[in-house]
């Protein structure tokens, strides 16, 4: 498999951040399809923005908030260029389970739901108020030191998560029109089916009918990135979840269809900043 690496994949280095941000503060990774270890929450305070998913996409204003589940790619692209006001709350998965009770699942609103694929919703005036103050009182426990302040960080996130999951049992499903043109989005579904296999631009064109160049160059518009990209971070990512589960990482390579093990443990490393041997030891 030709190697084509852009570092797509950011670690979190807390179980939990907190950002309230303006325009002002560098955008990261979102010019292009990127993912997390953890999950992310995005509440937009300000401007316009198209929203991508592998799940869809939709054109998102001030009061709308998505939930981006661990290792979902996603991306955003600022349609108000001097405007793009909003609070980022990453949370590494496992934390959410912990803060979660038998009662009340965390980690609910970030799972997959075909009747709203891209998991979002839309808070009112008052809600936008109120979470926007749980975020900042959140980001200040976060950067202080003092004794007792990791408890009151706590506090803050689970205040903010149990508002967003009475808005998801409350509101359901938004109405929003999926930005996500067809050919994109049956690209991204053939290359999840078949993730464990070779996968050519010569067998997508036969799957969508369409010419290669007018689909790489759709998919590229939409991601930030090309078709060979994604692909390989894809299967890096179906890698790490079978490194997880305890499978031998000689085997991973050949079931995540890389079929050569020196090709696909210098992938990895590049794409994820440590070894497929290393990476099943620290994640067991």
């Amino acid at each position: 498999m030709e190697q084509n690496i852009l570092k797509k994949f950011a670690a979190l280095d807390a179980d939990v951040l907190c950002q309230c941000k303006t325009i002002t503060q560098p955008l990261g990774f979102t010019p292009y399809f990127h993912n997390h270890d953890g999950c992310e929450i995005l509440l937009i305070l300000g401007g316009i923005l198209d929203f991508y998913t592998e799940s869809g996409g939709a054109r998102l204003e001030r009061g709308d908030l998505v939930c981006i589940n661990e290792y979902d790619f996603h991306r955003a692209d600022v349609v108000t260029k001097g405007q793009y006001d909003r609070i980022v709350i990453n949370v590494r998965h496992n934390h959410l389970a912990r803060i979660s009770t038998s009662r009340t699942d965390f980690t609910a609103c970030f799972q997959p739901n075909p009747l709203n694929p891209i998991k979002m919703t839309h808070l009112s005036e008052d809600k936008i108020t109120e979470l926007s103050g749980y975020a900042q009182a959140l980001e200040e426990s976060l950067a202080q030191e003092k004794i007792g302040d990791e408890l009151v960080a706590d506090a803050f996130l689970k205040l903010i998560m149990v508002m967003i999951v009475r808005q998801f049992l409350k509101q359901g499903v938004p109405g929003r029109t999926n930005i996500v043109p067809w050919l994109v989005a049956e690209t991204f579904s053939y290359i999840e089916d078949h993730l464990s296999e070779e996968i050519t631009l010569k067998k997508l064109e036969e799957h969508v009918h369409h010419n290669g160049t007018y689909i790489s160059r759709c998919f590229k518009q939409i991601t930030g990135i090309t078709l060979q990209q994604f692909i390989i971070a894809k299967k890096i990512m179906l890698s790490c979840r079978l490194l997880r589960e305890g499978n031998a990482p000689c085997d991973v390579c050949y079931m995540t269809g890389f079929n050569n093990y020196s090709n696909y443990s210098r992938t990895f490393s590049k794409q994820m900043g440590i070894s497929p041997k290393k990476y099943q030891i620290e994640n067991r």
